[in-house]
């Protein structure tokens, strides 16, 4: 009898053990089921259940191309689709994407698509060390694309953001410094296309900001903290305003250099204390109202 019961025993904290087991790399598939153990030759049907499943610093991967719906991170992870495949999220209300992991947490989106179709925010950045997007689209949301309010860093890489009612991308909360940094990217045909906040820090180059309201906009409504922006090797063009700053209280200061700003119906302006600076060196042409630099800023 002591036997078996030691043998029900230690069975028993095996199965709990496997149970609790969890995959540094997990997959999901269109024919995939959530029942499943989301390992490769078991795939899940959906990210948010792989995401349960899988380790701090481990990966999700989209086996074949579909969609694969909204969900949240809450860890360092990484979730892209294979070569060759489109991992797409269709967000009809709420948010497609919500990152809010850890303080150390940094996290990974290669190759994601967002779609929205009556959603609110693609990809809604909340809490984390860091977040990367490389290659990814958001379209379509009523309200943001990409929104972050996270004091550590955002990094986006070849990623294009169409469609959006409010911004495109949004960049502060008013308090803590925020971080972001885009290159190589596309921001085409929302309200805003950038839209700096007071606590935002965004570096922008070699990207596209046009067709939309405002390309960028910089503001600082009250003293708490300031607003900055530096654009470099990059075209602002279509747009209704391609620059505004402007700040009550605050301070917000854009600073440009080697850009083209043309064809918007202005190129630039500013308003209470805030400052578009020019290195001397950018092509302000062929606007409705070409508008003025309010100074010029020299490279260390």
């Amino acid at each position: 009898m002591i036997y078996r019961a030691l043998s029900l025993l230690i069975c028993a904290l095996a199965c709990s053990v496997a149970a609790f087991a969890q995959n540094s790399r997990s997959a999901v598939s269109v024919a995939g089921n959530d029942a499943n153990t989301c390992v490769v030759s078991s795939p899940c049907r959906s990210f948010a259940k792989a995401i349960t499943v899988t380790n701090a610093g481990g990966e999700i991967i989209a086996l074949d191309s579909g969609g694969y719906g909204p969900f949240v991170i809450d860890r360092a992870i990484s979730v892209r689709p294979a070569p060759g495949a489109y991992a797409g999220i269709t967000v009809t209300s709420g948010d497609g994407i919500d990152v809010s992991a850890g303080s150390s947490d940094d996290v990974i989106l290669r190759g994601i698509t967002v779609n929205g179709l009556g959603g609110n925010v693609g990809i809604y950045y909340l809490n984390g060390h860091s977040l990367v997007l490389e290659n990814c689209a958001v379209d379509g949301m009523s309200n943001v694309g990409i929104v972050t309010v996270v004091r550590d860093r955002l990094f986006l890489s070849h990623t294009t953001v169409t469609g959006c009612g409010s911004s495109g991308i949004q960049v502060g909360n008013g308090g803590s410094t925020i971080y972001a940094t885009i290159v190589n990217s596309s921001v085409d045909n929302n309200g805003n296309g950038v839209s700096v906040y007071q606590g935002g820090n965004v570096t922008i180059a070699n990207s596209t900001l046009s067709n939309n309201m405002d390309g960028l906009t910089v503001y600082a409504p009250n003293a708490a903290t300031d607003a900055n922006a530096v654009v470099e090797s990059s075209t602002i063009s279509g747009n209704s305003l391609g620059i505004s700053t402007s700040a009550t209280a605050g301070t917000a200061t854009v600073r440009v250099s080697n850009c083209t700003i043309t064809h918007n119906i202005t190129g630039i302006a500013s308003s209470g204390s805030g400052q578009n600076l020019s290195r001397s060196n950018n092509t302000l042409r062929i606007n409705g109202t070409n508008g003025a630099f309010d100074g010029t800023f020299a490279a260390d």
